[in-house]
């Protein structure tokens, strides 16, 4: 094969022979040394882009949680973020490149985490804090925000730049230009969202500096480690309020692969296990995430088609039962004969391989990741269940699970033994479980034109508006302890509207709906029940969700000679196996499913009829115990 080198001729003939490739059904040879894999390097003209129309809109404020699961989440992570860094620690790197006078911290900047991802603290900050002031007043925690970002301002220099490092290739740590630039993105934008009336001015004026960025743009995607992660932060800037067409240009140029595009649609594994530029990873998930945007910004559905093929991948070969992504932290070397290969040490998560005990697997940002692509396709296609489904679970089954008492937010998912006890430093799922956990209420309810969609069942209230008439929708919910629901709607005065409510693809069956004590409708699990009346003050509706035990078989490289293994799922919450035993967990029962009781005093709890020694808890309630999710039976 050629040899491909930088620029637009050789970029056209490899195009080229990629496309002889394609019509001949051969596929990408992911071993070829890592500069043979170039962006576009070219930009499509912003007269032809048409955005794509989105069903709904995500709510950013008007949401008040009530009790339940996700209002103790997000005072959990609101002490999280006042208990882990002074805002003078957050600011060191940016006072350092600035050449200021800096005041030592109490505790030193953390290896690796501070030191090589410069900037990323203050981001962490940013997304959580940003994210959680929108539905959780905390004068302190806004205090500081505001001063993260004052002292960002101090530091930024005149021509924009605002990033805490040098911008000098040889100056630049580890990810840095990437991951570090992706995460203060994403943290201006919050902190933007949640009040902060400089946050925007920062962002549009530094990204208008990278933009520019001549030396350093054409390097971006063969930089050290998951180079491909920085691609989010010029979609979401695009996205922005303050985004300009050249912030879309830029990433189309310096970003978007189409070779990878052509893999993805062919729905070719290869293209997530093997992917050549350094590292696949869960956060390939945050590149498809940017690869979404590119078709709401231009409505080119080349990009949708991909898209919808990496979510089939995701969801068929590397989506744990429960909702945790089974790729992690593969990384590529080369061999003497300059191939590239998995360093041996590394667990390549080949798929199907769903690790439980081996490698690096389950990690929260990957989560995060899931659930923020399944958020876009909710966006475009509100009709579809599956992708609330996929926010649902991940929420419950991770992201709930991986946040301690104190707020601290573990790094993985453990599938087996025995739970992480996480510290606090700023890493990188700390970062994003505190930007999703921040963001929970969101996912609850979505805003049509024409009225409102109910996704998951958490106890809440919400203001908005429906044709400048003002409506406060009120959920009483003890989900997921009860499956009884009510919503109460309050109005000024009668109004007309659309109430579509989620009948989850986990119900065990219909679901009738009432309204003021009538049957209105029912709903088919996996699809959403239509509700059009002339709503007033008063008007009550009411269902009950029928969750039920479901038992699925475990395939994997966890597998064991002479065993089955299962995993077990009450409606969207994924059950552990808890007992005397050491995990992995023997049980001395045949059929598991019929073994199962409902324990009456503890909820979502289960006895083990056969085995008085074992019994089943929500994995997101283990905290000290040894448990698996896969337990075994003897064939």
């Amino acid at each position: 094969m050629m040899t491909i080198k930088n620029g637009y001729a050789c970029l056209l003939l490899w195009g080229l022979s990629a496309f002889v490739s394609a019509v001949k059904g051969e596929p990408l040879d992911y071993t070829l040394p890592m500069s043979e894999y170039q962006p576009r390097l070219s930009a499509s003209n912003p007269a032809g882009w048409k955005p794509a129309v989105c069903g709904v809109t995500v709510p950013t404020e008007g949401i008040q949680p009530a009790g339940g699961l996700f209002k103790p989440a997000l005072e959990r992570n609101t002490k999280y973020l006042l208990n882990s860094f002074t805002v003078k620690h957050l600011l060191i790197p940016f006072y350092e490149r600035a050449g200021k006078t800096v005041e030592p911290d109490e505790k030193p900047q953390v290896k690796f985490w501070d030191t090589d991802l410069r900037g990323s603290n203050a981001g962490r900050f940013l997304m959580g804090a940003g994210n959680t002031l929108r539905w959780l007043p905390n004068e302190e925690l806004r205090n500081r925000l505001n001063e993260v970002i004052d002292g960002i301002e101090l530091c930024r220099e005149t021509n924009g730049y605002i990033l805490p490092y040098p911008p000098q290739p040889g100056k630049i740590r580890s990810e840095e230009p990437n991951y570090a630039r992706a995460w203060l993105t994403h943290g201006l934008i919050d902190a933007a969202i949640a009040g902060n009336p400089k946050s925007y001015g920062l962002l549009r004026g530094h990204t208008d500096w990278f933009n520019s960025w001549d030396e350093m743009l054409p390097q971006l995607l063969h930089w050290s480690m998951n180079s491909h992660q920085g691609h989010i932060a010029a979609t979401r800037t695009y996205l922005s309020p303050i985004g300009k067409p050249e912030d879309l240009q830029t990433a189309e140029k310096y970003y978007v692969c189409d070779w990878w595009l052509d893999e993805l649609t062919a729905k070719n594994p290869d293209a997530v296990w093997k992917y050549p530029l350094q590292n696949p990873h869960s956060y390939l998930i945050t590149s498809f995430e940017a690869y979404l945007d590119h078709y709401l910004a231009t409505g080119d559905k080349r990009y949708l088609t991909a898209m919808q093929n990496a979510w089939d991948l995701i969801h068929e070969h590397w989506e744990h039962i429960g909702g945790s992504t089974a790729i992690c932290e593969s990384q590529w070397t080369t061999d003497d004969k300059g191939q590239r290969i998995v360093k041996p040490k590394d667990f390549p998560h080949a798929p199907d391989s769903y690790s439980l005990t081996k490698g690096h697997t389950g990690e929260t940002c990957g989560s995060v990741f899931w659930i923020k692509f399944n958020q876009r396709f909710h966006r475009l296609f509100p009709a579809e269940e599956k992708y609330v489904t996929e926010i649902e679970k991940s929420v419950y089954n991770i992201i709930l699970a991986n946040q301690t008492d104190s707020g601290n937010i573990r790094y993985h998912s453990r599938m087996e033994g025995k739970k992480e006890t996480p510290g606090i430093s700023n890493t990188c799922c700390e970062g994003q479980g505190t930007r999703m956990l921040g963001s929970l209420p969101e996912y609850i309810y979505s805003l049509a034109d024409d009225g409102i969609y109910v996704n998951l069942f958490e106890p809440s209230s919400i203001q908005w508006q429906v044709k400048d008439k003002p409506v406060t929708l009120t959920m009483e919910s003890g989900f997921p302890f009860k499956p009884d629901v009510t919503l109460n709607i309050t109005a000024g005065s009668p109004v007309t509207m659309k109430m579509r409510i989620r009948i989850p693809s986990w119900a065990a069956k219909p679901v009738e709906v009432t309204v003021n004590g009538q049957s209105a409708g029912t709903g088919k699990p996996a699809s959403y029940l239509e509700l059009v009346r002339n709503w007033q003050s008063g008007d009550k509706v009411e269902f009950v969700l029928p969750a039920a035990i479901k038992v699925t078989p475990y395939t994997g490289a966890d597998s064991v000679d002479g065993f089955n293994r299962y995993a077990v799922e009450y409606g969207p919450v994924l059950l552990a196996c808890i007992g005397e035993e050491d995990a992995p967990h023997k049980l001395s029962v045949t059929d598991l499913e019929k073994s199962l009781v409902p324990d009456p005093a503890k909820p979502l709890h289960f006895t083990l009829q056969g085995d008085p020694a074992h019994s089943f808890m929500p994995y997101w309630m283990i905290d000290g115990q040894k448990f698996t999710v896969c337990p075994l039976i003897r064939k």
